[in-house]
C-alpha cells in the first residue's frame, strides 16, 4: 500500500475519532454564549490540564521549535525557560481571571476590562488586538498541517488540499460542539502528540546513535552545541511566549471555564512537566539529531519545519500518517479554541455590546456558531498568501507580540490598583505603533519588536497612570480590597483591626 493511501486512512481514521467526540460533547451543550464559548464553566482537572496545554503548544512545537533547534541548535534551547513560569501564571493570573469571570458572568477579557475601567473603548481595543493577534496564531495551525501532508506524501497531497481539509473540519467540529467539545477534543489530542512526541524522540535518538547520539553531532555539526549568546533574541521569543500564555484571549478563556480554582492550582502543579519539559526537550532533542549525516532525507534548510514527516516519508510509512495525524491534532487542539475565542470577541464586545444589546442567548449562540464558520474562511483565505507560509516561529511570534501589548493594561486591573484608564489606553497604543514600526523600519535597539514595544508601553502605563486619575478611583479600591480579602484574608483583618484603632484615636 502507497504511503499516500496510509496516510488518507490513518488521517480519516483520526478526523472520524474527532468528530465522534465532538458530536458526543454537543449532546451536552446549552444554547447559551457561556456553554457555548466556555463549557458551562464546568472544566475538571485532566480537561483543563489537556486544553490549556493542547491549545497553547501547538504545531509551532511539532514542527516550528524542531525546526528552530536545527537552525540554531542549542541556543534555541533557552526558549523553553519560559516553560517554568506555567505554574505560576496559571496561578498568579488565571485564579483572579477565574474568580472575577465567576462572580460577575465574565465571558471575554473584554468584559472584565470595560467594567474595571467603566470603559467601552478599551473593551474595543481589547476585542480589535485580540482578534488581529490570533489570526497569525490560527495561521500557522493549518498552515503547518497543510506542510506536513505535502511532505510526508511528496506532494501527492498538496498544501492547497491540506489547507481545505484543516479549515473545513474545524470549522465543522467547533460549530458542532462549541467549548465543550473543543475542550474534550484537545484531552484526546494532547495525549495523543503528546505520546507521539515521546515516540518520535526516542527514535530519533535510537536513529542517531542511541548514548552516542549527541557526541556524534560534535564530527558532524560542532556549531549547533555552542550558546550563540543572542540575549535579546531569545528575550523575543520568551516573552511572548510567557505572557502569551495566559493574555492571549483564548487562554484568557480557558481560566474562566475552569470549575473552581482548585482545578487551576492542580492544572498548575501538572502543566510544567507534561505540557511543557516534554514539548520543549522532545523538540530539542530531535531538531538538533536532525543535524545526523542520512538521518532526515531531503533536509535542507529551507524545509526545516518539517523535519518529522521528512523523516517519517522514507522510514515507517504508517507511524509517519500517525505523526502526521499528530501534527494535525496539534494544530487542531490549538486553532478550535482560537476560532471560539475570535468569534467571542467579535460577537460579545461588538457585536452584542453595541448592536443588539437584548438579542437572546439562543440567538447569540446562533449568530456565535455563523462567525466561527466567518473567521474559517477568513484564515482559510489568508493561508493562501505567501507571507503566511514562512518558518512558523517568527509567524507565531508575531501573533504573541500583538497581543503581548495587552499586558500592561491586564495587570493594572488584576494587581496594580493605581493604574489609570488614560495609562491603559495609551500603554496598548504605544505597545502597537512601537511593534509596527519596528518590524518596518527596524530599531536600533537590541530587542525585537515585541520585546521593545512591551517596555515602551509598560513605561508609558505606569507614567500616564502616575500622572492621572479615574473618576471611579472608590469602585477601584473596592475591587483591589475585595481581591486582598479572598487572596489574604488575615492581612486583611489586620489592616481593618489598624484602620479601626487609627479612627478611634
Amino acid at each position: 500500500m502507497s504511503q499516500v493511501a496510509i496516510t488518507i486512512i490513518v488521517l480519516i481514521l483520526f478526523l472520524g475519532i474527532l468528530l465522534w467526540i465532538s458530536g458526543l460533547a454537543s449532546k451536552s451543550n446549552i444554547a447559551t454564549p457561556s456553554d457555548f464559548f466556555l463549557a458551562n464553566r464546568s472544566l475538571g482537572t485532566i480537561v483543563m490540564t489537556m486544553t490549556t496545554g493542547s491549545s497553547y503548544f501547538s504545531t509551532w512545537t511539532l514542527l516550528g521549535s524542531i525546526g528552530n533547534h536545527y537552525r540554531d541548535g542549542v541556543w534555541f534551547s533557552a526558549f523553553a525557560a519560559w516553560a517554568v513560569v506555567h505554574a505560576l501564571f496559571i496561578w498568579l493570573f488565571g485564579s483572579r481571571i477565574w474568580y472575577l469571570g465567576r462572580k460577575h458572568d465574565f465571558v471575554t477579557p473584554g468584559d472584565m476590562m470595560e467594567k474595571y475601567y467603566k470603559s467601552p473603548f478599551l473593551r474595543l481595543l481589547f476585542a480589535f488586538v485580540g482578534m488581529i493577534g490570533l489570526i497569525p496564531y490560527m495561521l500557522i495551525q493549518i498552515t503547518g498541517g497543510a506542510f506536513s501532508l505535502s511532505s510526508l506524501t511528496n506532494n501527492a497531497i498538496p498544501y492547497w488540499i491540506g489547507i481545505l481539509i484543516m479549515g473545513v473540519f474545524v470549522g465543522i467540529i467547533v460549530t458542532l460542539s462549541g467549548g465543550r467539545g473543543a475542550a474534550w477534543a484537545d484531552t484526546f489530542m494532547g495525549f495523543f502528540f503528546g505520546t507521539t512526541l515521546l515516540i518520535i524522540t526516542l527514535i530519533f535518538i535510537y536513529s542517531a546513535g542511541g548514548f552516542n547520539a549527541f557526541v556524534n553531532l560534535q564530527s558532524v555539526a560542532p556549531d549547533i552545541l555552542v550558546n550563540k549568546g543572542d540575549f535579546a533574541g531569545i528575550a523575543e521569543t520568551a516573552v511572548g511566549l510567557m505572557f502569551g500564555f495566559w493574555i492571549m484571549p483564548h487562554m484568557w478563556q480557558k481560566f474562566y471555564s475552569a470549575k473552581s480554582p482548585m482545578i487551576l492550582a492542580k492544572t498548575s502543579i501538572i502543566t510544567p512537566f507534561w505540557n511543557s519539559w516534554l514539548m520543549a526537550l522532545g523538540a530539542l532533542f530531535i531538531g538538533m539529531l536532525a543535524h545526523t549525516r542520512g538521518l532526515v532525507p531531503g533536509l535542507s534548510l529551507k524545509n526545516s519545519d518539517t523535519i518529522i514527516p521528512l523523516f517519517f516519508s522514507s522510514y515507517a510509512p504508517i507511524f509517519g500518517a500517525i505523526v502526521v495525524a499528530a501534527v494535525i491534532a496539534a494544530g487542531i487542539s490549538t486553532i478550535n479554541s482560537a476560532l471560539l475565542s475570535s468569534a467571542s470577541l467579535l460577537v460579545n464586545d461588538i457585536y452584542v455590546r453595541f448592536i443588539d444589546k437584548d438579542v437572546s442567548p439562543e440567538r447569540t449562540t446562533f449568530i456565535s456558531k455563523i462567525t466561527v464558520l466567518l473567521m474559517t474562511l477568513i484564515v482559510v483565505i489568508f493561508a493562501f498568501i505567501p507571507a503566511a507560509q514562512g518558518f512558523l516561529i517568527p509567524v507565531a511570534a508575531l501573533g504573541y507580540g500583538i497581543v503581548l501589548q495587552l499586558v500592561p493594561a491586564a495587570i493594572g486591573r488584576l494587581f496594580w490598583r493605581k493604574g489609570t484608564l488614560a495609562g491603559a489606553i495609551s500603554s496598548i497604543l504605544v505597545g502597537e505603533a512601537a511593534l509596527v514600526l519596528i518590524y518596518i523600519f527596524g530599531s536600533p535597539l537590541p530587542f525585537g519588536p515585541a520585546t521593545t514595544g512591551f517596555i515602551l508601553g509598560t513605561i508609558t502605563f505606569l507614567v500616564v497612570s502616575m500622572l492621572t486619575v479615574d473618576s471611579n478611583e472608590e469602585d477601584k479600591y473596592k475591587h483591589h480590597r475585595e481581591m486582598v480579602e479572598i487572596y489574604f484574608p488575615s492581612e486583611s483583618t489586620r489592616k481593618d483591626d489598624y484602620n479601626g484603632e487609627r479612627q478611634s484615636v
